[in-house]
């Protein structure tokens, strides 16, 4: 009787080939949507990472520029806009300038920051100042410049003008930032120190 346990115990049946390939196909399956899930997650995160990198610097060019004094910068502004570039573009090649910059480390440290081992430049974040001269910003909105990103066309494109007369106090300011073929648009003002 003990043998015949024995016998029944060591005749059990195997699994067949064919449900072997079965659960590996199935088990393949799983496996790969899993590591679709966490590949997609991981180009979500790094995507929203950069993306708040370049949202950061960008804020971090219009606290510097707002610090700045008006009336060097409002000068400078009235000084070298013309009629074909109604606007100034500032970068990290502008930083030389001592009459509006008045250190040039912390300008360059603003305009070409380095996150993540990643290092910013000219091409990548830069400062456009408009007035709020109602002939200008007309003219703008009407014939943007082809120096205007894209997003930063659409954002002028979306402003309201300016109800009164404001030149004399305030400057608009607006920042770009590139960043993994997109571009980051932030606006900001430089106010006159009167009125901050």
């Amino acid at each position: 009787m003990c043998q015949k346990k024995i016998n029944i115990f060591y005749n059990k049946r195997g699994f067949t080939l064919i449900e072997v390939l079965l659960s590996i196909v199935i088990l393949s399956f799983v496996v790969s949507g899993m590591f679709m899930f966490f590949t997609n997650a991981m180009t979500y995160t790094t995507y929203n990472q950069s993306k708040t990198v370049a949202i950061n610097i960008a804020r971090g060019v219009i606290h510097y520029m707002e610090r700045l004094d008006f009336q060097t910068i409002s000068e400078y502004t009235t000084d070298h806009i013309t009629q074909q570039t109604p606007f100034i573009r500032l970068d990290a090649s502008s930083c030389a300038n001592s009459s509006l910059f008045p250190d040039e480390h912390v300008c360059k440290a603003v305009f070409s920051p380095t996150v993540n081992n990643v290092t910013y430049d000219e091409e990548d974040v830069q400062a456009w100042l408009i007035p709020y001269d109602q002939t200008i910003w007309s003219q703008i909105k009407t014939n943007p410049s082809t120096e205007f990103p894209d997003p930063l066309t659409q954002a002028i494109q979306q402003e309201k003008e300016p109800v009164e007369d404001v030149s004399n106090y305030l400057l608009r300011l607006y920042v770009t930032v590139r960043s993994n073929n997109e571009v980051i648009v932030l606006k900001g003002v430089i106010a006159n120190e009167s009125i901050r």
